[in-house]
């Protein structure tokens, strides 16, 4: 069993007690008082023998006489992180997120993906973003590319734009690192450049294995037109790890684990949506925006 099965009893019970108007009343404690407290507290809570907890760091919770703390719950080699609430005198607490109930939680996402230098399909003021994470091996992409080729684009035309975001799952498919490294290299050569590499991994995955991805990107950036010595210096010199590295980084920010995974104006969708399941979220999107 991972820590995360035999911590989740604890996080969805423990210290739900939220005090009316945000504090206990009572002085403050310090900081190391505050953490003695709620780790004792957590420690008695737990009957998992050998779990320990440790509270790594406060900050201001945005609310008079609340603090806000992030603590990591050790087993062995495992360990797991959790923020929490406090009152300052250490006489209520929560486990979870503050959420601001003002904020639009979909506006809220597409604020954390960058839209500005990527690759991207359609007018930039069109009603509806779609941001695609996605990996050139997976065979799910594939199919979903198909849907975008044939139904999204052709249906929607300007009233969407695309933007492609690099995900390779590297652990289950072995080239999927290099035609990312390949697409972002096409991209170094302009926006065309990179949705005609798109095009060719996607065609030829079938195709493309470890051993030769290097020889068929290559003969995609040739038949595109692209400086071929320019690519080829681009992918042996690794000149565009960055790129592929910033999306991988803001697909674990948002929680992504499987590809595709789709953002349609902040709506998440995961997985080989058929046709009519991304036009259902996109003509929801343009109602919204009516």
């Amino acid at each position: 069993m991972t820590l995360a099965r035999r911590v989740a009893p604890l996080a969805s019970v423990l210290l739900l007690a939220v005090a009316c108007g945000g504090a206990g009343g009572g002085p403050a404690l310090s900081d190391d008082a505050l953490s003695q407290r709620v780790v004792d507290h957590y420690q008695k809570s737990i009957s998992t023998p050998g779990v320990t907890f440790t509270v790594t760091k406060y900050e201001d919770a945005g609310i008079p006489g609340w603090r806000k703390g992030t603590m990591v719950a050790s087993l062995g080699q495992q360990t797991q992180n959790f923020g929490f609430y406090v009152t300052a005198d250490g006489h209520y607490s929560f486990r979870g997120d503050l959420i601001d109930l003002t904020v639009d939680p979909l506006e809220q996402i597409m604020r954390q993906i960058s839209l500005e230098h990527q690759p991207e399909r359609g007018p930039k003021d069109a009603k509806v973003t779609i941001v695609e994470y996605s990996d050139f091996q997976c065979p799910f992409c594939a199919r979903v590319y198909a849907t975008l080729e044939n139904d999204v684009l052709k249906d929607y035309g300007d009233k969407v734009r695309i933007v492609f975001k690099n995900f390779p799952l590297t652990s289950i498919h072995p080239w999927a690192g290099d035609a990312a490294l390949a697409s972002e290299c096409a991209f170094q050569q302009g926006n065309d450049k990179f949705w005609a590499m798109y095009n060719g991994l996607f065609s030829k995955q079938s195709d493309i294995t470890r051993e030769n991805l290097k020889d068929r990107a290559g003969d995609i950036a040739r038949d595109a037109g692209l400086d071929v010595a320019r690519f080829q210096e681009c992918f042996d010199g690794k000149k565009a790890q960055d790129a592929v590295d910033a999306d991988v980084h803001e697909a674990a920010a948002l929680g992504i684990n499987s590809t595709p995974t789709f953002f349609v104006n902040g709506r998440r969708l995961s997985g080989a949506l058929a046709p009519a399941d991304l036009k259902q979220a996109i003509d929801g999107a343009l109602g919204a925006n009516r």
